[in-house]
């Protein structure tokens, strides 16, 4: 009999018979029931969620304040799309821009721990799959909120002089979303070795 054909596909451990193997199966199976590796993945990508928002908040503010705008303005954009006076705007802004951070990386925890092939496993790799993400979150949700709902607000608050700035406010947001990314990958797979 070929020993290979009772080689355990999740750690490699090779077994005499198929009985062995299936036996040591089920110590996997408990595992994933657990889900101790996935809750470190998720956990780890929460954190990197949470350190990539701030970074990417500190992109956005200094993006503003190039732009000659108090660095505050893309979380009071945010805030306004979102419903909040202007008085509470910045507030609901940024609370608004965390809840997105930790959401996306409790996603990609999930997606990365239960994906086999996207298991992170080399730092390359977790990069690369960090700033896909992003991304993908990037064209997926940045982008048409700020075409739609934060291009509206500026619109309000700015006049014309808002659609002159909506090309560098989309490149400030795809930097922001990149080094979101970075730092996300980064973080999940360095968190979580350590946990």
């Amino acid at each position: 009999m070929n020993m290979t054909e009772n080689k355990c596909d999740e750690c490699g451990q090779v077994f005499a018979s198929k009985e062995l193997l299936m036996e040591h199966a089920k110590m996997h199976m408990g595992k994933a029931k657990i889900g101790f590796g996935a809750r470190k993945t998720i956990i780890s990508s929460i954190i990197g969620g949470i350190i990539g928002g701030i970074l990417m908040l500190l992109v956005l503010m200094a993006g503003a304040a190039g732009m000659g705008l108090p660095s505050t303005t893309f979380a009071m954009v945010m805030g306004m799309g979102l419903g909040a006076s202007m008085g509470s705007a910045v507030m609901v802004g940024v609370l608004g821009h965390f809840t997105v951070s930790i959401v996306a990386g409790a996603i990609f925890g999930a997606i990365v721990s239960y994906v086999k092939p996207l298991k992170l496993t080399s730092v390359s790799k977790s990069l690369g799959l960090g700033v896909a993400f992003a991304i993908v979150v990037y064209l997926v949700f940045f982008l048409p909120m700020a075409m739609t709902v934060f291009a509206s607000v500026m619109m309000k608050l700015m006049g014309s002089k808002a659609a002159m700035m909506l090309p560098d406010v989309l490149i400030i947001g795809f930097i922001g979303h990149l080094l979101y990314g970075l730092t996300l990958g980064a973080t999940a797979l360095g968190i979580s070795r350590k946990l």
